[in-house]
């Protein structure tokens, strides 16, 4: 029986919104929230989101989450 398992798709996505939140929350606690700030996070947490929203959808469709959503 083969073991089920996600695209490489999907792990690319996660590991970039890991490291893209960790450098946020690095950066974030050394800087102050100023212009800059205010122009780019909103895009950063959409595409953060965006890859998250990707992950969900596969694991979703190939049936690694149908014991907690009870499908």
């Amino acid at each position: 029986m083969k073991k089920a398992q996600m695209s490489i798709e999907s792990y690319h996505k996660l590991n970039r919104s890991r490291s893209l939140l960790n450098f946020l929350r690095l950066d974030l606690i050394h800087q102050e929230i100023n212009g800059i700030y205010q122009l780019y996070l909103p895009h950063l947490f959409t595409y953060i989101a965006d890859d998250i929203c990707f992950v969900l959808n596969e694991l979703q469709n190939n049936g690694f989450c149908d014991d907690c959503l009870k499908k």
